[in-house]
């Protein structure tokens, strides 16, 4: 009989376990700020790209961000119930996610900025470049020993102590 309580102690915390796994968890501020953030930006891109909305399921199309972070739908689903109940801690999620939408934007802005200014160096480049024909160079004809001449420097030193003594 002493070993009955353990054994029911046991059985409590697996179910218990069973329980809570199968509800899922209620996923941090911080974790929902980057994956609502994820989400938006997915979201934008399926908005541009109509040939892959016909075969994106919604449910679905989320499940590698929530994946990414260690979250599954039912997850994410808990999380939303728990913070519409707590209107000032999603109202905090919310703006997080806004200013983190607006930092990716500068910065991306200023990569964009960046490259724009880089294309117009490489264009004004390409209209002052003149191409030159070089076929009837005489150099292009000539020896390689003539244009780039090769010394054995152990007799060239040997040649200028020679003269140098002499």
């Amino acid at each position: 009989m002493r070993h009955a309580p353990a054994h029911l102690l046991v059985l409590l915390v697996a179910a218990v376990c069973l329980t809570a796994c199968g509800r899922g968890r209620v996923i941090p501020e911080h974790k929902m700020t980057q994956i609502f953030m994820e989400m938006f930006l997915a979201d934008t891109w399926l908005r541009d790209n109509p040939e892959a909305r016909k075969v994106a399921d919604t449910t679905l199309f989320f499940d590698p961000i929530f994946r990414r972070h260690g979250y599954t739908f039912k997850d994410y689903d808990l999380s939303i119930h728990y913070y519409l109940d707590r209107p000032d801690r999603f109202g905090k999620i919310l703006t997080a996610t806004s200013a983190g939408l607006e930092a990716e934007f500068e910065r991306l802005q200023e990569i964009i900025d960046a490259e724009r200014i880089h294309q117009e160096a490489l264009d004004r480049y390409r209209r002052l470049y003149r191409p030159h024909d070089f076929s009837k160079d005489s150099l292009r004809w000539a020896e390689p020993r003539i244009l780039w001449p090769v010394t054995d420097s152990v007799a060239a030193s040997a040649t200028r102590k020679k003269h140098l003594f002499n």
